[in-house]
């Protein structure tokens, strides 16, 4: 499941734990801090890269988290895991990313329901009606980071590391 959407308080605490949780590869690099940026208690969002080298890749984590409406609840609006080579940076050093540049995968729910983006066409959209054995809305972020960082390791199919299947 993708992490507490209660507030933000609750959901930074979750992230810190997860992320000094983490052991990155010896080839994997966090350029910067995740940028967790507070509007308030109930609006918030994430955004987090790896670089990956040798061969050279990136991995993107986005999250926006907004209230739910006459709760005092969050929900996630918008999000997206991005895991492919890297092809450019920008100035300040992050991937400069287009939407038809290559992909492992890319699952996102920007401009419709959750979605997956395969590695042999970048620019489909696969829908969860496609994709048998992962639920890309409850995808966990952390999840989704180890599963490239396996990926990787041991060169086994992205579909298999993430334990899906296009129908």
């Amino acid at each position: 499941m993708p992490g507490p959407t209660d507030d933000y308080f609750v959901y930074k605490r979750w992230f810190q734990a997860g992320h000094g949780a983490l052991t990155l590869p010896a080839n994997c690099a966090e350029p910067e801090p995740p940028t967790l940026s507070y509007s308030d208690q109930y609006t918030w969002s994430v955004e987090w890269y790896l670089i990956l080298a040798s061969p050279d890749a990136y991995i993107r984590i986005f999250e926006n988290f907004a209230k739910r409406s006459r709760m005092l609840l969050s929900r996630r609006i918008h999000f997206a895991y991005h895991y492919g080579p890297l092809i450019r940076k920008d100035d300040d050093g992050r991937p400069d990313r287009q939407a038809s540049d290559p992909v492992v995968v890319r699952i996102d729910n920007v401009g419709s329901a959750a979605h997956l983006h395969p590695e042999n066409d970048p620019t489909a959209h696969i829908p969860q009606g496609r994709i048998q054995g992962l639920n890309l809305e409850s995808l966990d972020l952390f999840d989704f980071v180890k599963a490239a960082f396996r990926h990787r390791t041991n060169g086994t199919a992205i579909e298999r590391t993430l334990g899906y299947r296009i129908l």
